[in-house]
């Protein structure tokens, strides 16, 4: 028990090479070393346990090694290795800023920095956490850090890089670590196990690796536990039982539950996980990664997204074959936001077994939806291909003089529309309806041109057109367009021949109705009338206004004045008594 030194501290990193997932930072310091191009100050910054202090460490002694192989590697044979390996080298200083962070630490450092080594080449300084550092040491910091001595180098250490002052960030070299793959971990881990003589599945290490969540060093702590607990044998049952993880296998029960519309056993498999001490927000944070991974699953390109085993992979392919994209995608965010929800909700459990009952229904639903949505397209259609053709009433000339033989005889049109076809005469709510590539003809070349030509005698029907604006109007309030709305009244329009003239109050209103080219469309659509003249008249203002601009406060006044000649009187015994 004295000798046991935990697995962080046994396999830690002595070369670069050994730093595992961050090849873009080690391979870009051994070229820097190789080619004597060192920065005079590094930034490491990335997640917990990735290997920052490690590097650090690594860097400094290889700055210092008096055999540095071709690749930038330290030999860890020289004296210099030697006394950094043990612990007492005198050219690198490490300090904590978590618990030094004060104005005097920084102080020390910098007084420190003074001093030239009496033996290596270099004065490394390795600030860990320096985020933690206070204000004033930074600044206190920033002259040193700008303008070090040759001989002097800082490395810099943090978990939270926007908590570091951007003077500090301008004056160092940034390098940012990466989280840990699940694989890289596994396979650490699975190195490990072959010094150890460890009995392992390597599915059972992706576990540990998935629950160490980007960081190695979680991982060899969880690894040590799982160790302890299962006796050097390690097996996917065992990593499932000592650290509460939900088996994939309950995940790939639930949607082909829900596949089989079976809400009743998607309810039992709930109480399974709950009576085995899982919390019923892990199953619910655990069903919608699933279905996260079913989408990824779906095509080649992003199967290599699913950090598991092969095995695993395969099911995920068999599974996704069997749902559809609609109907996985409607899941997802089924799952998604009933997972958001579970912030606001006082029984948890509950609102997991309404959303587990509206999935094994959802497939129902949508084939509903989606069978209700053809059967209007197909009324649409059919109302669209089957309207009956609609003609408008052409009135006798006012003359009863008779035509002359030599007239050429008129060619009738298709505008006329009788007051008997009113009841048959169909029209639509909104513009959303209207094919306004086809308003007032159609595609016969034949009608077209009767349309066309219509005679001058030609009068619209009032009633007709009545019913037309009644029905623009709601068309605009259905859009909640109330300007327009507003100017558009029954009692300010008239119908004369094929021209309408509408009334409102100002030039403002003229322009507005103008650009609202829609209403126009609309009345054309709805009367058959594709010669129909919208003329936009302001209203008379008046005479004591002589214009449609908005009175100033002085016209006011000066209006109110004429009106009432006892206001001025008053006026001027009110200023009397203000000057007492």
């Amino acid at each position: 028990m004295e000798g046991f030194v935990v697995s962080a501290r046994k396999y830690r990193p002595d070369t670069f090479d050994s730093v595992v997932g961050q090849t873009h930072v080690t391979n870009t310091l051994k070229n820097a070393i190789v080619a004597n191009q060192l920065a005079h100050a590094f930034l490491f910054s990335g997640p917990r346990g990735v290997g920052k202090t490690t590097c650090a460490r690594i860097l400094a002694k290889a700055i210092n090694c008096t055999n540095l192989g071709e690749d930038g590697e330290p030999c860890n044979n020289c004296d210099s290795c030697h006394s950094f390996n043990q612990g007492r080298s005198l050219n690198i200083h490490e300090l904590d800023a978590a618990s030094n962070n004060s104005v005097e630490d920084i102080r020390k450092i910098i007084e420190q920095v003074r001093y030239v080594p009496t033996s290596g080449k270099k004065s490394v300084f390795i600030i860990d956490e320096v985020h933690m550092l206070s204000s004033a040491a930074f600044n206190a910091f920033l002259k040193t850090l700008e303008e070090p001595p040759p001989h002097a180098i800082f490395i810099l250490a943090t978990t939270e890089k926007h908590k570091i002052l951007p003077t500090i960030l301008s004056r160092v070299q940034k390098f940012d670590f990466r989280r840990i793959k699940v694989n890289d971990v596994a396979d650490h881990l699975q190195r490990i196990c072959e010094k150890e003589g460890i009995e392992f599945e390597y599915e059972a290490l992706q576990l540990i690796g998935l629950k160490a969540d980007g960081a190695l060093r979680d991982g060899l702590s969880i690894f040590d536990q799982i160790v302890s607990y299962s006796n050097k044998h390690i097996t996917y049952d065992v990593v499932l039982e000592n650290l509460q993880v939900l088996d994939y296998d309950y995940f790939f029960r639930t949607v082909d539950l829900m596949l089989a519309h079976d809400h009743e056993g998607l309810l039992l498999l709930l109480h399974e996980v709950v009576e085995r001490g899982f919390e019923a927000k892990s199953f619910l944070m655990g069903l919608t990664e699933h279905f996260r991974n079913l989408l990824v699953a779906r095509t080649p390109k992003t199967i290599g997204l699913l950090e598991t085993s092969n095995n695993v992979k395969q099911r995920y392919l068999e599974q996704v074959k069997a749902i559809t994209p609609t109907l996985l995608l409607n899941s997802f965010n089924l799952a998604s936001q009933a997972e958001q929800g579970m912030r606001s909700v006082a029984n948890p459990r509950l609102h997991i077994e309404l959303a587990l009952v509206k999935l094994a229904h959802l497939g129902s639903a949508i084939a509903l939806a989606g069978t209700e949505k053809k059967k209007v397209a197909e009324t649409q259609n059919e109302k669209l291909e089957g309207k009956p053709s609609v003609t408008a009433a052409v009135p006798k000339a006012a003359s009863a003089e008779p035509k002359k033989a030599t007239d050429p005889p008129k060619k009738k049109s298709k505008l006329r529309r009788s007051k008997s076809m009113k009841g048959s005469f169909r029209i639509p709510k909104s513009l959303d309806d209207v094919d306004l590539s086809k308003v007032g003809g159609g595609a016969d070349e034949e009608d077209k041109e009767e349309l066309i030509a219509f005679d001058e005698n030609f009068q619209i029907d009032p009633e007709v057109f009545a019913m037309a604006f009644a029905d623009l109007q709601g068309m605009l309030e259905s859009r909640k367009n109330y300007m327009i709305l507003s100017l558009l009244r029954k009692d300010a329009y008239q119908v004369k021949g094929n021209r309408w003239t509408q009334t409102v109050p100002n030039f403002v209103a003229k322009k507005q109705l103008f650009e609202e080219k829609s209403v126009l469309e609309f009345m054309r659509f709805q009367l058959k009338v594709p010669h129909l003249m919208l003329d936009i008249e302001v209203e008379e203002m008046a005479p004591e206004t002589g214009s449609d601009r908005p009175l100033t406060e002085e016209a006011k006044l000066k209006l109110m004045l004429e009106k009432n000649p006892d206001l001025k009187e008053l006026m001027q015994k009110f200023d009397t008594m203000m000057k007492y």
